[in-house]
This record gives structure tokens, C-alpha cells and sequence, in this order.
């Protein structure tokens, strides 16, 4: 199934500073007295956010999200579901990993210590042809987007550039580490580089999600854009608060054409001209437990239209339609938690 490409997509998305960001540098500046002792990340002498910074923020704030919303009896739930399809052997999966977990012992809210990446590796699945549906069923909802030591992610994160950065949006400011029993100086004083204006722009690329995944990313990004979730360095200080804008959405279906609606290659309809697909409408993932619901109303102004090589293309061309967009996943969403 994840071999093949139903639905992939870009996202466009501009970040700017609502106060001071730093992303700290790996190295620090050595001897050099003139350098700051926390340096903010470069490439070839510019300032950027690396991809990983970005995927770590959201990926985190996806599985917050997760772990508030789920619950025993929503696991046992899905776990039925899964039973009466595929067999006994099916497990308790929880919508967000504990990293840190056994991949063995989860038994509820109590003991949170599922971990899909060790639960795969303790099964020493064979390597036949049903291998990708079980590790991909069995991995958390989260990392079914973002991957883990055994599923690739199906979202890449670009480092955000910048090119409009000016001298007077970069400073140097100055701290101490205060220590908490007896309220003096433990380390400091020190100085870190600190932006505090321009803008960066990016790209996720993301492919064969459902519209509930694809609804759970815009959660996440969302609350970045609202300046919920911080980035980088001494978010706790008051560092890392921006404020994203969300430039442009394509959805793509390359195996797709408009015939009497969205329809393959082949023929068979996947959904009408006014309904938006998830890799759930395709149908050819039940091993994958996709939900066979997986359509949702287009947001007004939007529509397919047939791309000049091959293929049908849906595109949101600003932050209010990119948004638009996220609303309509939110009822499949919503039925991914239960609700």
C-alpha cells in the first residue's frame, strides 16, 4: 500500500520571531572572546531552523494532543475493532508513544510504556508480504505520521531559510543560571545570540495520509502559529514564541483524473468533484486497518483541477483557505478519537 502514491501534498509556511528565537548551534564558540557563548545555528555563514527543530516541535505538540484526548476505553475500543478483523493477536496501541516506554508493558493510563518502535522489534515479524501492514497497524497514530526506528515518516520537514535577515534583527543578551536551592548564581554570568526579527520560510512534504493525520498535523502547526508551543532554546525564560503564516496547500493525487468526480486511472470513482480524499477512500489498505470513511466536504472557493502531465491537483492558496482546509479533516478527526 505505502509503496504505491495515492495522495501526497506540500505545505508552504512562513515563520517570523514574535520576540527572541534561539536555536542553539552544536558547538559553542571555544576561545574566541568576541563570539556569544550560545550561538544561534548557521549554514554557510546564515542563519537558518533546521527541519529536525521543526519536526521535533510539532511532533511533540501532536502527541500533547493525542495524550490528552485518549483513553482506556477508547484503546480497547480500537483494539476490538482490530480483533474481530486480523485475530487475538492484535495489541493495545495508544494514539501517542512513550518514548522512553518497553514496547511490552502498556496496560493503561496506569503505565504508559508503549513504545511502537520497540513493541515491533520484540514481535520479529518475518519478512513477507504482511509485514508492512502489521508494523504500520500496530505503531502508535503518531507515528504513523512521523515514523519510528521501524516506519518511515510520511512527513518531511525542510530547514527554514531566511534571506531578509538584517544586523539589527540579531542581538546578544545576557543571563545567569539561578540555583534552585540556594537562589544564587550557579553558572554565569553568559551571553547567547538571539533573533528577534525577519522571517523564514518553509515546506513540509507529506504523503499517503489519512484525513484524520492530516487534520492532527494542522492541530499542531496551529498552535505554533498561535504561539502555544515555543521553539528552540529557554522557552521557560520567555524565548521561542512565533507567529507562522501559511503561504500555500497542494494536495496531489497522481494516479487520479476527473471523471464524473475523482476517479483512477482505471476508473473506479473514489470520491465526487466535491468531496476531499484521504489514502482511506483508495480502499486498498484494509491489512492497514485505513478507515473506509475517509472523505470530507471541499472548503468553498476550492476545486480539483487536472494537472498538465498527469494526475488531479487541489490547491489552498493562502493562510484563511490552508486553514479552511484543516477544518473539513476535522470531523474525521474527530471520529479517529471517538467522538
Amino acid at each position: 500500500m505505502h509503496k504505491a502514491t495515492f495522495l501526497e501534498g506540500t505545505l508552504r509556511f512562513t515563520i517570523a520571531p514574535n520576540g527572541p528565537i534561539l536555536i542553539k548551534a552544536g558547538e559553542s564558540s571555544g576561545v574566541d572572546p568576541v563570539l556569544p557563548d550560545m550561538q544561534f545555528v548557521r549554514s554557510q555563514g546564515k542563519i537558518y531552523i533546521p527541519g529536525p527543530s521543526l519536526k521535533g516541535v510539532v511532533r511533540a505538540q501532536a502527541e500533547r494532543i493525542c495524550r490528552s484526548l485518549d483513553g482506556e476505553d477508547l484503546q480497547r475500543k480500537k483494539q476490538q475493532q482490530r480483533v474481530n478483523v486480523f485475530g487475538d493477536n492484535e495489541p493495545r496501541v495508544p494514539l501517542a508513544d512513550n518514548p522512553l516506554g518497553s514496547g511490552t508493558k502498556y496496560s493503561g493510563l496506569d503505565d504508559m510504556d508503549y513504545s511502537s518502535g520497540r513493541a515491533i522489534e520484540d514481535m520479529k515479524l518475518p519478512p513477507d508480504a504482511n509485514r508492512t501492514a502489521i508494523v504500520y497497524r500496530r505503531s502508535s497514530f503518531v507515528s504513523q505520521i512521523f515514523g519510528h526506528t521501524s516506519l518511515a515518516g510520511r512527513a518531511r520537514f525542510a530547514d527554514a531559510q531566511s534571506n531578509d535577515l538584517k544586523p539589527e534583527d540579531v542581538e546578544e543578551r545576557n543571563g545567569v543560571a539561578i540555583d534552585r536551592i540556594y537562589g544564587s548564581v550557579a553558572v554565569g554570568p553568559f551571553n547567547y545570540e538571539v533573533v528577534v526579527g525577519g522571517t523564514f520560510t518553509s515546506r513540509i512534504d507529506f504523503k499517503n495520509l489519512t484525513l484524520a493525520q492530516l487534520g492532527l498535523l494542522g492541530l499542531a502547526l496551529r498552535d505554533l502559529a498561535e504561539g502555544r508551543v515555543g521553539i528552540g532554546f529557554g522557552k521557560s525564560r520567555g524565548l521561542g514564541r512565533v507567529k507562522v503564516t501559511f503561504n500555500e496547500m497542494a494536495l496531489r493525487y497522481p494516479t487520479c483524473t476527473l471523471n464524473n468526480g475523482l476517479s483512477l486511472l482505471g476508473g473506479r470513482q473514489i470520491c465526487k468533484t466535491s468531496e476531499l480524499a484521504g489514502l482511506g477512500a483508495f480502499g486498498a489498505g484494509e491489512a492497514y486497518n485505513l478507515p473506509s470513511d475517509d472523505t470530507a466536504t471541499i472548503p468553498d472557493g476550492l476545486s480539483y483541477v487536472e494537472d498538465e502531465f498527469m494526475g488531479v491537483e487541489l490547491k489552498a492558496s493562502d493562510d484563511t483557505q490552508v486553514r479552511a482546509v484543516w477544518r473539513a479533516c476535522m470531523p474525521a478527526w474527530r471520529r479517529e478519537i471517538g467522538l
